[in-house]
């Protein structure tokens, strides 16, 4: 049995059935999950239903429905009348998991193109650090040379100084 949420293992059929147990029943649903607990073809879960999912008293103008779209319970569904149901889940069609391929494909590929586009735009960032590497060398082998010169000249000029002086 699965947990809601979980995913079945590959070699696992997958779930066909949910046996919904009513909100005010939490014993019935722990004995039920315990009885079909290896049971794979089954889920299942408490009702989740609360109310009228409309809340408004007042109706929205104009209403284009015009009755409730959803079918009318009978009292074999109604689990205020009986605690549980069964219910068949839905098992996606060919032609939806053919679709969900085809998505998958679109989105894989415009996830290897914005990959392919990062990769490049990393390049040249790396290009870019590389080269502004090399100028802040270049730049600093430069000042070096010229703090050296002036170190130089400022030498010359005290020794210049020091003899003018010593005179």
């Amino acid at each position: 049995m699965h947990d809601a949420g979980s995913m079945p293992h590959p070699s696992e059929p997958p779930v066909r059935y949910l046996f919904i147990v009513a909100r005010n029943r939490p014993d019935m649903l722990e004995q039920v999950k315990e009885r079909l607990r290896g049971d794979n073809r089954i889920e299942v879960i408490a009702d989740r239903r609360y109310g009228e999912r409309r809340r408004s008293a007042v109706s929205r103008e104009p209403d284009r429905r015009g009755a409730d779209r959803r079918r009318p319970t009978t009292a074999r569904d109604d689990l205020s009348v009986y605690p549980t149901l069964v219910a068949q889940k839905h098992v996606e069609s060919y032609a939806e998991l053919q679709q969900k391929v085809v998505a998958a494909a679109r989105e894989s590929r415009q996830l290897r193109e914005e990959n392919d586009r990062l990769r490049a735009e990393l390049s040249r960032l790396k290009d870019q650090l590389e080269a502004l590497l090399s100028a802040d060398a270049a730049f600093k082998a430069d000042a070096l040379a010229q703090l050296t010169q002036a170190e130089d000249a400022v030498v010359t000029l005290m020794a210049r100084f020091r003899a003018l002086t010593s005179e």
